[in-house]
């Protein structure tokens, strides 16, 4: 059997952090990484944590040799690195192709304004890159996600907060993307309780894409709400579940005890908290597993809480 070589990547310099790019594309990696390095500076004063980073700007020749996303052009971060697309990706194309029946006249043209004919979202997943940055700071001694949804709520807010505060000529790119959620029937997903949001990867992109456009609307609200203050105080929250021994369910008293609008996000979810509300076979959605979420590395931490500690309340922000 033949062996398949792995092409080794470029290393870019110029960079506080080690960047490397798929052969030709040392110019779209320096651009990437320029934003990387924007986000990390606003990210760490925001955390009051660094994260180790790696960045692998990677076409697809190269993309499975340096991640285990299975979707060449969905961003990812593992184990330190994030590993972003050069550019467009043939998944986006069906992405978008699975929405169309469902999407108003309205909303076809949004996206037609934003992402042109035919569409490239390569606008969206440079934001979505963002998301991705968050998680470097989920993975620094977290041994596991298991409050997906939370997660990806706080990785949300880390989008639109910087995005908001550095980069809103991104912000379109993000809310066309996003509020195609309102046209997607609820009806036509398997999962859709929050609980449930790491079974839907077992049904592709469409019925996960659900969840996480949801949870962009929501980080919207709760950064408008509280802001950077807001921000660290549920990244505090999210790790203390994270070392516990026995954190037990997400409840809406905790929630409430970060902040209200948390447990307000709870209430209004529109897929409910309790069992997975499930249906039949839907056949909808890029038939893909995404293979995200639950599997953050890292070595257990010493020490960790019996029990879920509410952080300190938020002091008043002007």
């Amino acid at each position: 059997m033949a062996r398949t070589e792995v092409r080794p990547l470029t290393p870019v310099s110029g960079f506080p952090f080690p960047v490397h790019a798929s052969p030709g594309c040392e110019v779209r990696a320096e651009e990437l990484a320029a934003r990387t390095e924007r986000v990390i500076a606003w990210m760490t004063d925001a955390l009051h944590v660094a994260p180790e980073l790696r960045l692998n700007v990677a076409d697809a020749e190269d993309w499975s040799g340096v991640t285990d996303m299975q979707l060449y052009g969905m961003p990812r971060t593992i184990a330190g690195a994030t590993t972003v697309a050069v550019g467009e990706a043939p998944f986006y194309a069906e992405q978008l192709a699975s929405y169309e029946p469902h999407l108003s006249p309205a909303t076809r043209a949004n996206l037609r304004e934003e992402y042109g004919e035919p569409a490239s979202l390569v606008p969206y997943y440079e934001a979505v890159h963002v998301h991705e940055l968050t998680h470097l700071y989920h993975q620094q001694d977290w041994a596991s996600y298991p409050d997906l949804w939370l997660v990806e709520l706080h990785a949300n807010m880390g989008m639109v907060g910087y995005i908001a505060e550095m980069e809103p000529d991104m912000l379109p790119a993000m809310h066309a993307m996003t509020t195609v959620v309102y046209d997607l029937p609820v009806d036509a997903l398997r999962f859709r309780a929050l609980p449930d949001m790491e079974r839907a990867l077992e049904e592709g992109l469409f019925n996960y894409s659900w969840y996480f456009f949801h949870l962009t609307l929501a980080a919207e609200e709760l950064w408008e709400t509280g802001g950077t203050p807001l921000f660290r105080r549920l990244y505090e929250y999210v790790r203390a579940r994270q070392h516990a021994a026995a954190p037990g369910p997400v409840t809406r008293d905790e929630m409430w005890a970060v902040h209200p609008a948390l447990a307000q996000i709870m209430d209004e979810w529109p897929g409910g908290l309790g069992a997975a509300a499930s249906g039949g076979d839907v056949g909808v959605g890029v038939g893909v597993g995404v293979g995200v979420g639950a599997g953050a590395e890292g070595g257990e931490r010493e020490g960790v809480a019996d029990a879920v500690e509410v952080p300190a309340p938020l002091e008043p922000t002007d």
